[in-house]
């Protein structure tokens, strides 16, 4: 949620509100990267998993767009806790519509946003840890250095 937040503030502070995106030369660049990528066994598909995910939305701006959102609701999605407001209750809505019952009651958000629950994990493995049941090692993780 931050990153496409973050990545839509950086898209309309360099391209301008609405943005006007750049003519898109490296389309031809990325049509060589997809023929590169067939795959040679006729059983399987003829692009591979990475080309068929890369999908034709370049910016974030345009994924959003092809959620029928307008240019005035897009700008509120730079705001990464907009996101938390936005998306809930429409995921709850398609979930209903399933026939999926949930006791919606118990539903909450688990980030720093909602600092009751946040208290709570907190405490939680301070006890842990307490007790020598969480230990703290090496752990991958993905770094920014543009956000730190």
């Amino acid at each position: 949620i931050k990153a496409c937040a973050d990545k839509l503030r950086r898209e309309i502070d360099t391209y301008g509100f609405p943005p006007v995106f750049p003519a898109e030369e490296e389309t031809e660049k990325e049509e060589e990267q997809v023929k590169e990528l067939v795959i040679k066994d006729k059983a399987k598909g003829k692009k591979s998993k990475a080309a068929a995910k890369a999908g034709s939305c370049k910016y974030q701006w345009q994924i959003m767009q092809s959620l029928d959102l307008s240019d005035e609701e897009i700008r509120q999605f730079a705001d990464a806790d907009h996101w938390l407001r936005y998306f809930p209750p429409l995921t709850q809505q398609d979930l209903m519509r399933l026939g999926l019952r949930v006791d919606w009651r118990r539903s909450f958000i688990t980030t720093d946003v909602n600092p009751f629950y946040d208290a709570f994990v907190r405490w939680q493995f301070v006890r842990l840890r307490e007790r020598g049941k969480v230990e703290f090692g090496k752990r991958y993780t993905i770094f920014s250095p543009r956000d730190n």
